[in-house]
């Protein structure tokens, strides 16, 4: 008579692989996951950036003078339609909070803007 089924060498063996396989695979895939996570976010921030740049192409005047900054909320290019009305943060899976943030400096004439997400 023919016993079916496999030994425990056999068992311990195929356990042992898979274990193997976990430890090289896992990292990877979570190592991905961030690196979507953090270029998803980059894009929702460049987003609000360009947003920025609408409302100041707008209101022309709020614009800072040389050497100095300003800033525009989030709540405030979303009432003024710059932005989507629901900006969710990727590394949160959370709306983001309205009282995020552009900054926007004056080097010279040469605007540089950073968006600055508060919790």
């Amino acid at each position: 008579m023919k016993n079916k089924g496999f030994t425990l060498i056999e068992l311990l063996a195929t356990l042992t692989i898979l274990a193997i396989l976990a430890v090289i695979v896992f990292p990877n895939i979570f190592g991905v996951m961030n690196r979507s996570r953090d270029k998803a976010f980059d894009t929702q921030a460049q987003n609000v950036i360009n947003g920025a740049k609408n409302y100041y192409a707008d209101h022309p005047n709020a614009l800072p003078n040389k050497g100095s900054k300003a800033t525009v909320t989030l709540a405030t290019l979303k009432s003024g339609n710059y932005v989507d009305k629901k900006i969710e943060n990727p590394k949160t899976d959370k709306l983001m909070n309205d009282s995020s943030y552009v900054e926007v400096s004056n080097d010279n004439d040469n605007f540089v803007y950073r968006f600055y997400a508060v919790d």
